[in-house]
C-alpha cells in the first residue's frame, strides 16, 4: 500500500514539467516543442524533450530555475523518505517513479525531458559521492577517449551509475541506475542517430563545432580545458 502510494505520487511528480509551468508564466504565447542546439555550419543538433535545456535556450535566465526545480522534486522528497524511513526502500522507488514521471510526462503526452535534473538529484541524496566520481570518469572517457563533448555530457555519468552502485554492492541503486538508463535512451533514439551521423561525420570534432557548443553549460568543462590545452586536437596546431 505505501510503496503504491510512493510510485503513484513520485511519477505525478515527476511528470510536472517545470520548464512548460515556467515558460507559460513568464513567455505567454511561447510553446516549448523541443530542444535545438546550434552547432555551426548550419546544422543543428535537434531534440524532441522538453526540459530546462530547452527553456535555457530561449529564455537563458529561466532555464536555471526550471532545472533547480526538477532536481528539487526529486531531491527533496528522496531526503524526507531517507530521514523517515532509512530502512526501506521508499526512497529509491520515489527516485525510480520522478524519473519516469519526468521522462514520461502524463500531463504532456508523455513526452518529457530526458531525466538529467531528477536523476542528479536523486542521485545526489542516494549516494553524494556517486556523482562527483561518475562525473569525472564519465568526462574523462568521452572527452579523452572519444574526443567527444556530448557523448561526455549527456551519457558519461547516467551511464556509469549503475557500475557505480553495483561495485559499491548497493543493489537497490543499481537497479534505479539500470531503470533510469533504460527510460532514458529508450526515447533518445532520434537524437542518439542524429549524434553519430554528426560523429562519422567528423562535424563534432571542428572548432567551429566547439565554440558554439561552448556557449552552452553542455560545453562548459570542454571549453575550460580546451582554453589550458589541457584537452587538444588537430586543428589546435594550425593556431
Amino acid at each position: 500500500m505505501v510503496e503504491t502510494a510512493i510510485l503513484t505520487a513520485g511519477y505525478l511528480v515527476g511528470s510536472i514539467s517545470f520548464a512548460r509551468v515556467l515558460a507559460r508564466l513568464f513567455l505567454r504565447g511561447e510553446h516549448l516543442q523541443g530542444t535545438s542546439l546550434d552547432i555551426g555550419g548550419g546544422e543543428a543538433f535537434t531534440s524532441s524533450n522538453v526540459s530546462a535545456t530547452t527553456l535555457r535556450m530561449i529564455a537563458p535566465k529561466l532555464g536555471p530555475w526550471a532545472a533547480i526545480l526538477d532536481i528539487a522534486k526529486a531531491a527533496i522528497p528522496v531526503l524526507i523518505l531517507r530521514i523517515w524511513f532509512p530502512d526501506d526502500i521508499y526512497a529509491v522507488l520515489w527516485a525510480g517513479a520522478v524519473t519516469v514521471g519526468h521522462i514520461f510526462p502524463v500531463f504532456h503526452r508523455f513526452k518529457g525531458g530526458r531525466g538529467t535534473s531528477v536523476i542528479l538529484g536523486s542521485v545526489l541524496v542516494l549516494d553524494p559521492f556517486a556523482f562527483p566520481v561518475t562525473l569525472v570518469i564519465g568526462y574523462a572517457i568521452g572527452l579523452y577517449l572519444f574526443k567527444d563533448v556530448l557523448l561526455a555530457h549527456h551519457a558519461g555519468w547516467i551511464v556509469l551509475l549503475p557500475f557505480w552502485f553495483a561495485a559499491t554492492g548497493q543493489w537497490d541503486l543499481a537497479a534505479y541506475g539500470l531503470l533510469a538508463n533504460v527510460a532514458r535512451w529508450s526515447v533518445s533514439g532520434p537524437e542518439v542517430k542524429e549524434w553519430w551521423g554528426f560523429r562519422k561525420a567528423g562535424v563534432l570534432q571542428t572548432e567551429a563545432f566547439h565554440d558554439e557548443i561552448e556557449k552552452s553549460h553542455i560545453g562548459a568543462i570542454h571549453g575550460w580545458l580546451r582554453k589550458r590545452g589541457w584537452i587538444h586536437y588537430p586543428y589546435m596546431d594550425a593556431a
